[in-house]
């Protein structure tokens, strides 16, 4: 197996975690990279990451969540056996996913269209008005526990990578931060945190 991804990206992330979880093994090429951006062209038409290449099927996996899927479907028993509930099937717990990958999501396109210069203002501005309203919803409604469902999996990636790129202060959601605390205490996503 390839995956396709960067080592700051908490979607490539997710999937590093979950390959690691189960110990298979698997090349890591970073698309920032000349080769792997050449290889993201070749078997990701709208160059997004993370992809995962299953060499043995043929099966080319472009998002992290179908690769979370996949991964499930193929090795449900040994995803809880490490403590993983991933089950697609459970719904409130992945409508609570889709909130934290909006939130994700929102201070992703925040952060690089200031990058790229645009003023703060209109659509830019919703985007981080976003992050901190779901942020404060979340508060109230995340808790570290096991086994981890596919809404802490997406959290905690979501949380280390708005530290790491200093979106927000965390401080001011304080279950937040314990929720990230214990996260990291857990040894969650150890050796994988985001890095330049």
């Amino acid at each position: 197996m390839t995956l396709l991804g960067t080592t700051t990206s908490p979607y490539t992330r997710k999937a590093r975690i979950l390959l690691n979880a189960l110990g298979r093994p698997y090349d890591f090429v970073d698309t920032r990279t000349t080769a792997g951006a050449t290889l993201l062209g070749e078997v990701a038409p709208l160059g997004k990451v993370p992809v995962l290449v299953v060499d043995r099927e043929g099966l080319v996996l472009s998002d992290s969540s179908l690769i979370t899927d996949w991964l499930w479907a193929t090795d449900g028993l040994a995803f809880r056996a490490a403590g993983w509930d991933l089950d697609p099937a459970a719904w409130a717990d992945r409508s609570l996913q889709i909130v934290v990958e909006g939130i994700l999501d929102a201070a992703i396109n925040h952060r690089y269209l200031r990058l790229d210069g645009f003023a703060d203002a209109g659509y830019i501005a919703k985007q981080r008005q976003r992050v901190d309203r779901g942020l404060t919803w979340l508060e109230g409604r995340a808790t570290f526990r096991l086994p981890l469902g596919a809404s802490a999996l997406s959290l905690g990636c979501a949380l280390d990578w708005i530290v790491f790129r200093n979106v927000v202060e965390l401080s001011r959601w304080p279950r937040l931060e314990a929720f990230r605390e214990a996260w990291t205490s857990a040894g969650v996503g150890a050796g994988t945190e985001p890095c330049e």
